[in-house]
C-alpha cells in the first residue's frame, strides 16, 4: 500500500519519494486546486495539506489578533503537537482503539521537531508565535500523522531567507523517507531544485508539464544577496517632524531577548523597509507603534508626537493609520489585496504594511505594489513602514531600511 503511486489527476500518478512542483498565473486557482486534492475521498487519510487556510482556522480559535500580546499562557506548541491533540483522543475514553502507539508517535514527532527546528519555542504559547513560526508549527502538524502525500500550498510564504532555504532541505529529507510531495510555489526561487516533475496550472484549471523555472542568482554585492542594514538615504528628512519615536526599548519574553536599548525615529515622509529573521520582533515592534500591545504603555514611545499613556484616545491616533498584516488576513478572512485597498482608502498619514504581499501570486503582488507606490508618490508627506522578507518586493519609493538581525538588538 505505501509503495503504490497516488493518483492526483487523470493520467497523473505521483510515486513515493517524488516532489512535484506546481505553479500558475493565478495563485488563488492553485490554492483551490491544492485544497480540492486534499479533500479527495479516494485518498482517505493518507494526505495532509499545509496552506494559509490552517492559519485562518487557528486564528478563529485563538481569537482577535491582538490577543497574542495579552496571553501569558494558553495552549503551548508542545500541547498542540501532542498525541491526544493530533489524533483527537479523549483521555477518559477507556478501551478506545488507538490509531498508533504513543511510542511510534513520539519517535516521529522527535524527528519532525528536529527537522523544522521547533525546539526553541516548543513550550511557548501558540498564540504568541510570529507569522513565520506559526507556519513552521502548522507544517509540523501536517506531518504529525505520517501522511503518504503531503500537499504544500505556498509553504515559503512568510519565511525569511534562511528559513526558505531550510524548507527546501526539509522537503528533500521528507522525500528521501518516501513521502510524496506536491509543492505549490509562487516565486521561482522558492521551488525545490530537486523536484522530479514540474507542472503549470492554467486559469482554467488545466495541468500541463513545464520546465524548471530560471532563477536569477544575485551578484556579489547585490542588495538582494545581503541583509539590509540601517541607513538614512535622505538627510534632508531629518528636519521633518517625528511620526514614530521609540527610545531605549528593552523587551524580553522569558529568556528570549527581542530588544536591548533600542531607539528608532521615523520622520514624516520617510518610507522604511523593516527586515529580520522570523521571530526577531518585527510584528511586535509594529504592535507597540499601533498600541495593540499593552507593553506600549510601559515604554517610551510616541506616535504623531503623542506619548503612549493610559487614558489616551487610541482610536483618534489609529484613524490616522492604515494597517495590513497576516493576522488581519487570517482573522478577518480578507485577501491581502483587499486589505491593501482598504488601508489606502483611509488616506493614512502612517501606512504600516506587515507582509502585505503574503498569499499573492507574483502578478497580483506587482499590482498591489504599484498601487502602494502611486499612493506614496501622490502623498509625499505620508510615512510608511513595510515589513517583508524578499528584497524584490519593496517598492522603489522606500528609501530607508533596517534589519533587526538576531534576537537581542542595540541600535
Amino acid at each position: 500500500m505505501k509503495d503504490r503511486p497516488i493518483a492526483i489527476a487523470p493520467g497523473l500518478e505521483i510515486r513515493p519519494g517524488e516532489i512535484w512542483s506546481l505553479t500558475g498565473p493565478d495563485g488563488r486557482a492553485v490554492g483551490a486546486w491544492c485544497a480540492a486534492l486534499a479533500r479527495d475521498e479516494e485518498l482517505e487519510d493518507s494526505t495532509s495539506l499545509l496552506s494559509f487556510a490552517q492559519q485562518e482556522e487557528n486564528s478563529m480559535k485563538t481569537g482577535w489578533p491582538q490577543a497574542r500580546y495579552y496571553a501569558d499562557d494558553g495552549e503551548s506548541v508542545r500541547e498542540f503537537l501532542s498525541y491526544n491533540r493530533v489524533w483527537d483522543v479523549n483521555p477518559f475514553e477507556v478501551g478506545a482503539r488507538r490509531p498508533e502507539t504513543r511510542a511510534a508517535f513520539r519517535a516521529r514527532m522527535e524527528r519532525i521537531v528536529r527537522l523544522l527546528d521547533l525546539r526553541r519555542f516548543y513550550d511557548s504559547p501558540v498564540i504568541a508565535l510570529s507569522n513565520g513560526e506559526t507556519r513552521r508549527l502548522l507544517f509540523a502538524r501536517a506531518l504529525a500523522k505520517g501522511p503518504r502525500l503531503l500537499i504544500l500550498d505556498d509553504p515559503a510564504a512568510g519565511l525569511d531567507a534562511v528559513r526558505r532555504a531550510k524548507l527546501k532541505d526539509a522537503v528533500a529529507a521528507l522525500a528521501k523517507r518516501g513521502v510524496a510531495i506536491v509543492f505549490a510555489y509562487r516565486h521561482a526561487d522558492e521551488a525545490p531544485e530537486c523536484s522530479s516533475r514540474w507542472l503549470t496550472l492554467s486559469r482554467g484549471g488545466r495541468l500541463s508539464p513545464s520546465r524548471p523555472p530560471s532563477v536569477k542568482t544575485p551578484k556579489s554585492g547585490d542588495s538582494a544577496s545581503r541583509p539590509a542594514k540601517r541607513r538614512d538615504a535622505l538627510p534632508s528628512s531629518s528636519r521633518a517632524p517625528a511620526v514614530v519615536e521609540i527610545r531605549d526599548l528593552n523587551l524580553a519574553f522569558g529568556k528570549r531577548v527581542l530588544f536591548r536599548d533600542f531607539s528608532w525615529t521615523v520622520r514624516r515622509g520617510e518610507r522604511w523597509v523593516l527586515r529580520g529573521e522570523n521571530g526577531s520582533g518585527k510584528t511586535t515592534l509594529m504592535a507597540l507603534v499601533t498600541g495593540d500591545s499593552p507593553l506600549a504603555y510601559a515604554s517610551d514611545i510616541s506616535v504623531f508626537g503623542q506619548r503612549r499613556e493610559v487614558g489616551m484616545d487610541l482610536g483618534r491616533v489609529r484613524r490616522r493609520m492604515g494597517l495590513v498584516s497576516p493576522e488581519m488576513q487570517a482573522y478577518l478572512g480578507k485577501g491581502a489585496e483587499e486589505l491593501v485597498a482598504d488601508a489606502l482608502s483611509r488616506r493614512p498619514e502612517l501606512l504600516i504594511l506587515d507582509e502585505p504581499f503574503l498569499n499573492m501570486d507574483v502578478r497580483t503582488a506587482r499590482r498591489a505594489s504599484r498601487r502602494i507606490s502611486a499612493y506614496l508618490r501622490g502623498n509625499p508627506r505620508a510615512t510608511a513602514i513595510l515589513i517583508c522578507h524578499r528584497s524584490d518586493e519593496a517598492p522603489r519609493l522606500f528609501n530607508h531600511a533596517m534589519d533587526l538581525g538576531e534576537a537581542a538588538q542595540k541600535v
